[in-house]
């Protein structure tokens, strides 16, 4: 069948929609149904009944017209076929008929899809097992019949399709223990996905353990799929790591982010010795400590200790604050050896790999001013790091940066313009206290708390 999706001929549109897939298969159950594509204009207009229909799947171009001539020959009449010998076939062939398909897509926001197949496959076959498979499009009223080599198979992908008429079909009939268990899971998940319950992490998960069930893997009572990194608990109290330990700890991405933001920023990473392990310190003053409070508990699970109070003395003048050091790590070692060279800050060579957009937001957070467009105080790097650091603003995020002076120090400033364009990928990881340094000052916030010196 043509597949019924946004744009796609079908029998219920024939003639009034643009012809935008190129490629046709199946079946669409009307009989002689012929139209005519205009090449150029991509239209389908009605072709007259007295011409003769070509075989499906093909198209005679009629190159003075411009136009496609495509048709069908297969007919609308109802099957003849006895039902209880699908029933008796399905249940003979392919026990994995039902078929809950989980795969990688960038272009959803979970990085994964979902989709159902329904699949009957035979490879050696007799000429009425091929007869019968021909006639599945008839008998469910979807779905298309394929040859390949010595298989020919009957497959049906589109939703609409298996909860209208797949799903209908075998909830009349009896099927063998283990193809009734398969279908039970399969239509719980086509129930789940026409609520779209597929596009959110629990859904998802719900799936997957569906999936999982289809497969006879065995699901703990209790048990779920979670993110990884998403369900890391503080490790404050707990006593000291083994070295076995502290090698098995890693950062999971979700977590990175923060890590090289904070770097990039206030952070600092020290070694207590040449062989040993490095850990990060992070201090913000006590008029941000809602956004310090913030970060600690998402890095909590590296911390052995909770924060403490930080006291600083510049131009005269006390600072008080707050700050928090983790364990020191084999994956803090991996940081410190990316961002520091012979004991000095640097700009690593993998930033454009590294620097994502939570990433930045915590980097603008940190060291981030706002006045039309973002300066970013990076007076701790290099002219030469400054332009390299521009050139990943500008092409992975394309922020327009320039190199600015300011007190004989040279920073980053980011066009307002731009910050504007591309401000809805920052917002869902700036914490409302920071939304200053995003949006200006009028978008500061009052503290809910109090602080008692």
């Amino acid at each position: 069948s043509v597949p019924f999706s946004k744009g796609f001929m079908t029998k219920y549109n024939k003639g009034k929609n643009f012809f935008t897939f190129p490629r046709i298969r199946g079946n669409l159950n009307n009989n002689s149904n012929r139209a005519l594509v205009h090449v150029t204009k991509r239209e389908l207009i009605p072709y007259p009944k007295n011409r003769a229909i070509v075989s499906f799947s093909k198209f005679k171009v009629d190159h003075k017209l411009s136009l496609i001539l495509l048709s069908c020959s297969y007919s609308t009449e109802s099957s003849k076929v006895n039902p209880k010998l699908v029933i008796e076939f399905i249940n003979r062939y392919d026990k994995d008929c039902f078929s809950i398909i989980i795969f990688k897509e960038s272009r959803y926001k979970l990085g994964e899809g979902v989709s159902l197949n329904f699949k009957i496959s035979v490879s050696s076959r007799s000429n009425e097992e091929e007869k019968l498979i021909n006639n599945f499009p008839l008998i469910f009223d979807c779905g298309f019949v394929e040859r390949k080599k010595k298989t020919i198979s009957y497959s049906v992908k589109d939703l609409f399709s298996i909860n209208e008429k797949i799903i209908p079909f075998f909830n009349n009939i009896v099927l063998c223990d283990e193809k009734l268990k398969a279908f039970k899971l399969w239509k719980e998940v086509a129930y789940l996905m026409s609520n779209k319950a597929h596009t959110n992490l629990s859904g998802l998960n719900k799936i997957k353990n569906i999936k999982l069930l289809m497969n006879n893997v065995k699901i703990k009572e209790g048990f779920s799929l979670e993110l990884y990194g998403s369900n890391l608990s503080s490790t404050v109290g707990y006593s000291r790591y083994s070295y076995f330990e502290r090698s098995s700890i890693r950062i999971p991405l979700n977590k990175r982010s923060i890590f090289i933001g904070i770097i990039l920023s206030d952070a600092t990473i020290q070694k207590q010795n040449e062989g040993g392990d490095a850990r990060l310190q992070f201090k913000q003053t006590y008029k941000q400590f809602e956004y310090f409070y913030s970060v600690f508990f998402q890095l909590s699970h590296y911390c052995s200790r909770g924060p403490y109070l930080t006291k600083t003395t510049l131009h005269k003048k006390v600072h008080y604050g707050l700050g928090f050091t983790t364990r020191s790590l084999l994956c803090i070692t991996e940081l410190y050896n990316l961002f520091y060279f012979e004991g000095k800050k640097i700009v690593p060579k993998n930033l454009y790999d590294l620097l994502t957009w939570e990433a930045l937001v915590h980097w603008i957070s940190g060291d981030g001013t706002y006045s039309s467009g973002i300066t970013l105080q990076t007076e701790c790097f290099t002219i030469k790091e400054l332009v390299f650091i521009i050139n990943v603003l500008m092409i992975k995020f394309r922020l327009e940066c320039n190199i600015h002076k300011q007190r004989n120090y040279s920073v980053i400033y980011i066009n307002s313009k731009s910050l504007k364009n591309n401000l809805h990928y920052m917002l869902p990881y700036v914490h409302p206290t920071m939304l200053y340094k995003f949006k200006g000052s009028s978008f500061r916030q009052e503290s809910k708390y109090t602080i008692i010196w």
